[in-house]
């Protein structure tokens, strides 16, 4: 693969999280809160400006990939005076809040925008039958090869997945199905086998290697933009609970990884690249907020337990232990780095 698609999905990665970071800063400076330091990267700045009458610096740093912001008053142990306005410690609870969680909103509402785009420009997406398996409940229906899937019952899936999550809730009754076939509409109907080997219940396709495309107005594809990182979200819930349970595997990426992964999807069009950055944004949306010190999910959880409590947590434990999971983050990240980083030398 061209080293250039690697930069080019690095640079996509950095701009999501510079996105986070963004939602960090504008959402502190809307309640007057003091930002000293914007930075594109991370190390020695090698380009910095500050705007007239700012009291925000912006730099690009040495290594100028994900981002940071510099909030006066962040660290619970920093000196503060009770009167100085800009500063974190001293303002509301509402404003701590919001600027917590506008990183991560941040991300959602980046999400949001690049499915919109996706959906304005290209279309939405809709599974292709490649292979019927003879004899098998969609080949009894009359299903062929290359009939688009429009309707399985009430759901329009956008792609296989969605198709064949469709399929199983059905459970084994018959279910109607809408394709196109050519240029006409065409109504199946068909009763999907269970498998004993997984006891999902299927009708025998394949799916072609190619989606088909469909343009839709742009009122439908604000609607469809303002669903899909909601439903994107409870997927990725319902993943992280299917691993803890142990029914799924384990699955960590880290940035070399993620980097890796959306080129490999970039090379079969932009929208597939796109697709990808979406879903990297929900996912950054997400993982920020669960309730791990270090994460913006922690910063809320001691916020609530100042709701609940009516006082501060103590700021010498709440440092510590932010900064024990901090550590304890970064050495899984090393980790998860090492192993992409083997993992893409090995395929090399």
């Amino acid at each position: 693969m061209p080293l250039y698609s690697y930069l080019l999905a690095a640079l996509a990665f950095s701009l999501l999280v510079i996105i986070h970071e963004l939602g960090h800063f504008l959402v502190a400076r809307a309640f007057g809160m003091r930002a000293r330091v914007f930075s594109i990267g991370f190390g020695p700045a090698v380009f910095q400006w500050r705007p007239r009458g700012s009291e925000t610096t912006v730099q690009v740093a040495a290594l100028p990939i994900l981002a940071y912001v510099n909030i006066a008053g962040m660290n619970p142990l920093e000196p503060c005076d009770p009167n100085d306005r800009g500063s974190y410690q001293n303002a509301s609870l509402l404003a701590r809040f919001f600027t917590i969680a506008g990183g991560p909103l941040a991300n959602y509402l980046a999400a949001t925008v690049i499915i919109f785009a996706v959906l304005a420009i290209a279309g939405i997406q809709r599974p292709v039958v490649g292979q019927v398996v003879a004899g098998a409940p969609a080949a009894v229906a009359g299903m062929l090869p290359g009939d688009v899937v429009l309707r399985v019952g009430p759901a329009a899936p956008s792609d296989f997945d969605e198709l064949a999550q469709a399929i199983n809730a059905s459970r084994g009754q018959p279910v109607t199905l809408r394709v196109r076939r050519g240029g006409a509409e065409v109504s199946l109907r068909a009763v999907a086998h269970e498998d004993p080997t997984d006891h999902r219940f299927r009708i025998g396709i394949r799916q072609a290697p190619v989606a088909a495309a469909e343009h839709i107005s742009l009122g439908a594809s604000a609607r469809n933009a303002l669903l899909a990182p909601a439903r994107l979200t409870i997927e990725q819930v319902e993943g992280l609970v299917r691993m803890v349970r142990g029914k799924d595997k384990l699955q960590v990426m880290g940035p070399v990884g993620i980097v890796v992964e959306t080129a490999r999807v970039a090379r079969h069009g932009w929208r597939y690249g796109a697709d990808a950055l979406a879903i990297i944004s929900v996912a950054l949306f997400f993982l920020n907020l669960l309730p791990v010190p270090a994460l913006d999910g922690g910063r809320l959880v001691f916020l609530l337990y100042e709701v609940v409590m009516r006082r501060r947590p103590n700021a010498r434990f709440e440092t510590t232990v932010t900064a024990i999971f901090f550590t304890l983050l970064l050495g899984l990240g090393a980790i998860v780095v090492v192993r992409d980083v083997a993992s893409l030398a090995m395929r090399s």
